[in-house]
């Protein structure tokens, strides 16, 4: 039998986390979710997790800093990085790809459009070649 993928998605924001829990559970994921940085970084180190979908500004630690803790972890370096802003401001997006994000994607988010950005970069990092 296939192990289930994980998926970790760490928002502040209750109803867009829960509503993109239940897509990637229709996908067939292990879902996990934190409502702040701390705990979203505590959780992808405990339980390395294949796709961390990571909004950029909640309470607690930033998602910059997440990401970058995330990456300088060696027992992540397969895991999917998808940063989520309600902003789209150039500096934000080229930051969170400088800090190793494997995505940058605009709130409110296309579900499948998310989902697809996902399986294209899990299979990049399985294949060795992120981003």
């Amino acid at each position: 039998m296939k192990e289930k993928l994980t998926a970790l998605i760490v928002d502040d924001e209750d109803s867009l986390r829960k509503l993109m829990a239940m897509r990637f559970e229709q996908e067939g994921y292990r879902v996990l979710s934190a409502d702040n940085g701390d705990d979203g970084l505590r959780l992808a180190e405990q339980e390395k997790p294949d796709v961390v979908i990571l909004d950029i500004i909640m309470p607690g630690l930033h998602g910059f800093e997440v990401v970058k803790r995330i990456r300088e972890n060696p027992a992540l370096d397969r895991t999917v990085v998808i940063m989520t802003s309600a902003k789209s401001y150039k500096p934000d997006i080229e930051a969170a790809r400088k800090l190793g994000a494997d995505e940058y994607c605009i709130k409110p988010a296309d579900f499948d459009e998310l989902v697809s950005n996902v399986q294209i970069h899990l299979k990049k990092r399985r294949q060795g070649t992120p981003q």
